[in-house]
């Protein structure tokens, strides 16, 4: 049987917890997984059905009331580099400093000049995403803008130029002028997990990861019910708990302001946006609400084929049964 619950002795490992998460999460995107017609799930919402969003609800809601987990005080918490005690990891992949066996995000978002060894200058997040934050909402901290700095040095970065130290500033942006051939600075870098100095060679971070948190069980528990009698007091609140760990003063969503199950459903959409951003859960999110497809910032409409993967060829050359997915 699986450990009810994780302690210092599992850490890292599945429990009950981590399958009734698992489970949440299938149950509230079941309507996706057992769709084969990808031109209704590129082109509608597809959100749980009464049965599967009665399970996803009691599942969720189990998990927030088991007395085994709660939200951690402070939302900062949930990915520091000793992060490991949080007390609202489901699912958690544990990493280390030694021998580099760690979380390498930070490697991936940060600038040439803000740690050492350098980091790759790589990834950074869309204006249009940037701004949807409420400058009060505290979790707007997980990115860079502005004037950059060395996280060893503490002192302002610079950019890379042929007559060091006398250098440019390093300012990071919003807007990206030209994506194929950006500066930089340009783009807004997350860093949601902030760099473990002890890292050995620099990309072995030894902030722990969770695949699931108890945060993204309130969304769960606010959308199925949302879906089953929404929209509802029960819903908001759920939501309520979360926005009032990351404002202050607390800025509650009131009921009134939404008139429609679409407009609550547009509304934790964007909540789960605020809460789970760089926890790799926004490609699900998308699908399930009908948009993966769509336009945004650097990005035309594509076709539907895309809400599934192709099946690897040396897959399909192993296993006559299989049938590429359509488009591919």
């Amino acid at each position: 049987a699986l450990p009810a619950s994780r302690n210092a002795q599992n850490q890292g490992r599945v429990t009950q917890g981590s399958a009734e998460a698992l489970l949440a999460n299938l149950y509230l995107n079941a309507n996706v997984f057992r769709s084969s017609d990808v031109n209704a799930l590129a082109g509608s919402p597809n959100p749980c059905g009464p049965e599967d969003c009665r399970k996803a609800l009691e599942l969720a809601e189990g998990l927030i009331n088991s007395g085994q987990y709660s939200l951690a005080n402070n939302w900062f918490d949930n990915f520091s580099t000793n992060n490991e005690g949080s007390p609202e990891f489901l699912f958690v992949v544990q990493h280390d400093t030694e021998d580099g066996l760690g979380m390498n995000f930070q490697m991936r978002a940060l600038h040439y000049n803000q740690l050492t060894p350098s980091p790759w200058n790589g990834f950074s997040t869309l204006a249009e995403t940037f701004n949807q934050f409420d400058d009060e909402d505290l979790r707007k901290q997980i990115f860079l803008v502005g004037q950059g700095s060395n996280f060893v040095t503490g002192n302002e970065a610079q950019v890379r130029c042929p007559s060091p130290p006398n250098c440019p500033p390093l300012v990071f942006t919003p807007e990206i002028a030209n994506v194929e051939n950006a500066s930089e600075g340009e783009g807004v870098r997350i860093l949601k997990f902030p760099p473990d100095l002890e890292a050995q060679g620099g990309s072995g971070h030894g902030n722990d990861y969770a695949f699931f948190r108890l945060g993204e069980m309130y969304l769960i528990a606010a959308e199925a019910e949302n879906e089953l009698n929404g929209p509802t007091q029960k819903a908001i609140n759920y939501l309520n708990t979360l926005r009032a760990r990351v404002f202050e003063p607390d800025q509650p969503l009131a009921l009134g302001d939404f008139g429609s199950k679409q407009a609550l459903r547009d509304r934790i959409m964007q909540e789960r946006l605020f809460e789970l951003t760089y926890e790799a859960k926004r490609r699900q999110d998308l699908v399930r609400h009908g948009q993966f497809t769509q336009p945004w910032e650097f990005k035309v409409e594509l076709g539907p084929e895309l809400v599934l993967f192709p099946i690897p060829q040396t897959q399909l050359d192993s296993n006559p049964n299989l049938t590429q997915n359509p488009g591919y």
